[in-house]
């Protein structure tokens, strides 16, 4: 009988997928995710910080997050971000539930605009994670 998603989950010699960005470590050929909530993080990273059009062969994937943050930082801004965050996981992402969104800016660089986002999975509804984008630029963000 195979091995339910749970199981693998809680089984700390079983990984459960790719990290992003793709690199290799000391053990493997490419990093890899020890269970479904680090691995949630990796592709909300993933699915936030691609631009529609920047992926190969699903030119419609990913969210026009970056796009906003360079829009008017007005009250309206929070909102907008919340919102394109909330359409795109639900979208490509459906197993993650967004429990929280914050949108921060720099007080040192007005610029700069950080997102914390707290999700849960479907898989484990009691557990929360929490991560921290840098929406106004991708090179330094996992």
């Amino acid at each position: 009988m195979p091995e339910s998603a749970k199981e693998i989950d809680l089984d700390p010699r079983k990984y459960v997928g790719l990290s992003f960005p793709l690199r290799g470590d000391a053990n493997n050929d490419f990093a890899l995710t020890k269970n479904s909530l680090e691995h949630a993080a990796h592709n909300l990273k993933n699915l936030l910080l691609t631009h529609p059009g920047e992926r190969l062969n699903q030119p419609e994937f990913g969210s026009t997050l970056r796009a906003i943050c360079f829009e008017q930082n007005n009250s309206e801004l929070p909102g907008k971000v919340e919102e394109e965050i909330r359409r795109s996981v639900n979208f490509w992402l459906p197993y993650i539930n967004i429990q929280e969104v914050s949108v921060l800016t720099d007080e040192a660089d007005a610029s700069r605009i950080f997102v914390t986002l707290t999700f849960s999975t479907s898989l484990n509804a009691n557990s929360l994670k929490s991560i921290t984008l840098d929406a106004s630029y991708t090179a330094e963000t996992y």
